[in-house]
């Protein structure tokens, strides 16, 4: 069988996803799949076995039958290996849409040394042949790219002890509030009035303002935790009433927001000049994207 290109994959990391070529398909879904296994591509889709019918799976390199780990083999009617070979015929017991792991070990001593396969039952469409190409590599290569990604983090490391440059800084923004405190070149500067609050209300803003040049728009928000969790913002974006999104440049804070203390957060929008007069509302996510504040009837006139 043809051999299987490198991919990189750090050394201490041995599970592997699975990379599905084009499907040849025959029949009522009924053909052969061809897949290349390997860590750096997730599986296009499981591999799809029916009650009574069987699947079989060939490997370009030999497995270890004995250490093969098959979820649930007691509902298989019947499970065949061979050295290169894993046949299996499921029994009426698995149901519709389950998905079982298969775990198969290389007797090689390239990597990686074993891959997870995924299947799922679908009755109405079953991959009868399965043809298994590893993307095989040396344990040298691993050791090379390990230590060039140990390089890259002690880089990182200094760069963190290094005192930060005026860029990071409020004050230093590089944007539409570069320059000094007074903020020059600026058409419109106002107070901002009170911004509704969508609950959940994980921030809370004390003051702002906003700022206007040209096509730019930047909001400066004192703000602070209001649900006991420190953030950091990570992203910004205003929604007008029509859905039309705004992406903010990178959002520049001055200290992490905590119930106590409140910090200076700058977001800004590059924006039509003939934009609608509102409402608009302004949605904030923490550096995680796992948390999300929203303000209503934010002002950008």
């Amino acid at each position: 069988m043809p051999s299987c290109l490198s991919v990189a994959l750090p050394v201490l990391l041995w599970s592997t996803c699975v990379l599905a070529a084009p499907l040849d398909v025959g029949g009522k879904g009924e053909g052969i799949l061809r897949m290349e296994v390997g860590p750096e591509h997730p599986g296009v889709r499981p591999i799809r076995i029916g009650a009574g019918v069987s699947t079989t799976l060939l490997f370009d390199s030999d497995i270890v039958p004995d250490q093969v780990s098959l979820e649930g083999r007691a509902q298989f009617s019947r499970v065949s290996m061979g050295s290169a070979v894993v046949v299996l015929i499921p029994s009426d017991d698995l149901r519709q849409g389950e998905v079982l792991k298969l775990s198969i070990p290389f007797k090689d001593t390239t990597l990686p040394p074993r891959v997870v396969l995924t299947l799922q039952v679908q009755a109405d469409a079953v991959d009868r042949q399965v043809e298994v190409y590893r993307r095989a590599r040396s344990a040298e290569s691993y050791r090379q790219e390990v230590g060039q990604l140990r390089a890259e983090l002690e880089r990182l490391r200094q760069e963190r002890k290094q005192p930060p440059a005026a860029a990071p800084g409020v004050d230093g923004f590089r944007g539409l509030l570069a320059g000094s405190t007074a903020f020059p070149g600026l058409t419109v500067r106002r107070e901002l009035g009170a911004m509704r609050c969508v609950a959940p209300c994980p921030l809370r803003i004390d003051v702002g303002a906003l700022f206007v040049s040209g096509q730019r728009r930047a909001l400066r928000l004192s703000l602070r935790s209001a649900d006991k969790e420190p953030w950091r913002v990570g992203r910004a974006v205003l929604v007008d009433a029509q859905g039309h999104e705004w992406e903010s440049l990178t959002p520049v804070q001055s200290a992490l927001l905590t119930v106590r203390s409140a910090a200076s957060v700058i977001v800004e929008f590059e924006m039509p000049a003939d934009i609608s007069v509102g409402p608009y509302s302004l949605r904030l996510w923490d550096t995680a994207g796992k948390r999300v504040a929203q303000f209503g009837d934010v002002p950008l006139d």
